[in-house]
């Protein structure tokens, strides 16, 4: 007890320069990150800094549009934990800020835009175990355009997820866009599309979908609560990307988004982010041992700024498939 009030004490300390500042004791957050990561790090930040959270929680898709929407009025303070190219892509709607201890990030996801990484996660395969036997599960992308897996497949819709696009992007850059999008249409032939990234996993975990191609934390957490669940990395390649957040250009509370862009990379809040099986950026806090390390992996070189100039184009060639099927 004595401990956790000299760190809390610790951390009042080094904000109270700045929550002088913070004239209305608010902060208003969009956000797109995990149900699991929401609860351990708002809660944790409302006490450390004696600032109250707004939070706006919805897809980074959504949540893109309704910052263009409301660009150039102070409706929000911090875009958090969205994917690094929706932040690339767009810097016209955010502020730049650079965090303290903005050292401690682990050099290869440093980005090249003005957002700083939050948390560093791989794209994986999620399997129900019950629904396929080892054998009959997939292993590379080529895999998941089988017929055998007609109806068996979960993806979150490329309109409402930024996960969706890392998914599609790293495919593309794997295998090159005429023959990565004709991959990707037929995997699409298989899939059911979901309307978060979320969602996908609990699909697999409830018998829903026998495959869904998610973040690897979220099918970790069902597979250590005990679903019958497995999360496996595709041998031709994976992406293992940092999601980022960024200051909205016109914040209502500018002094408060930096606080929380402060605490969003502190040792304190990696370490929460640790706790819920994502990979944290800093480079003095591990990630859990049940995540399969990257140097196992078939980790591709993704080029975040093709990416993010590509989206636009992305979404448009996305949409003309689903037309179709």
């Amino acid at each position: 007890m004595k401990k956790t009030l000299l760190t809390t004490f610790a951390a009042l300390a080094m904000m109270a320069p700045t929550l002088a500042l913070a004239d209305d004791g608010k902060v208003i957050i969009y956000t797109a990150a995990p149900q699991e990561l929401v609860d351990k790090i708002i809660p944790a930040f409302e006490k450390a800094s004696g600032l109250k959270v707004e939070l706006i929680k919805a897809g980074a898709g959504e949540l893109l549009n309704r910052l263009k929407a409301e660009k150039g009025r102070q409706t929000a303070d911090v875009l958090w934990s969205v994917g690094g190219e929706i932040l690339q892509a767009n810097p016209d709607l955010f502020g730049s800020y650079q965090p303290k201890e903005s050292d401690k990030i682990i050099a290869a996801v440093r980005p090249t835009g003005n957002w700083t990484p939050f948390t560093v996660v791989a794209t994986s395969f999620v399997v129900n175990t019950t629904e396929l036997a080892e054998a009959d599960r997939p292993k590379t992308w080529q895999d998941l355009a089988d017929p055998k897996y007609k109806g068996r497949i979960s993806i979150a819709r490329l309109d409402k997820s930024s996960s969706a696009y890392i998914q599609l992007a790293g495919l593309l850059q794997i295998y090159g866009l005429d023959k990565g999008w004709d991959l990707y249409s037929r995997i699409l032939d298989n899939t059911q599309l979901a309307n978060s990234s979320g969602a996908v996993p609990k699909f697999v975990n409830d018998g829903e979908a026998a495959i869904g191609i998610a973040n690897e934390d979220i099918g970790l957490r069902f597979k250590v609560g005990g679903g019958p669940v497995d999360v496996v990395y595709p041998s031709d390649g994976t992406t293992a990307q940092a999601d980022g957040s960024a200051p909205i250009a016109t914040p209502a509370n500018p002094e408060g988004a930096k606080i929380f862009l402060d605490y969003a990379l502190s040792k304190e809040a990696q370490e929460l982010v640790a706790s819920v099986g994502r990979r944290p950026v800093r480079t003095d806090v591990p990630a859990i041992a049940t995540l399969k390390p990257l140097s196992e992996l078939n980790i591709i070189k993704y080029d975040v700024e093709w990416a993010s100039g590509y989206q636009k184009a992305a979404l448009a060639k996305w949409n003309e498939i689903i037309m179709t099927k």
